[in-house]
């Protein structure tokens, strides 16, 4: 078993947890702050299995901008 923690931009953050929901992944939610701009920030605790990492990542990948 993995941990994924993802710090992803507030905007994201509901299409994410849904995308992972959707495709069988459950996640902790924790509201965070950026430093440098003070924007809203949301960290992710994502438990995976160790073959199913890389699909969480592609999952975070194609939801997320940067």
């Amino acid at each position: 078993m993995k941990l994924v923690i993802a710090v992803v931009q507030d905007q994201d953050v509901n299409r994410l947890v849904e995308e992972l929901l959707e495709a069988g992944f459950s996640s902790t939610k924790l509201a965070s702050t950026g430093g440098f701009l003070k924007e809203g920030n949301t960290t992710l605790l994502i438990g995976a299995a160790e073959t199913q990492v890389s699909k969480v990542m592609d999952i975070i990948n194609h939801t997320c901008k940067s």
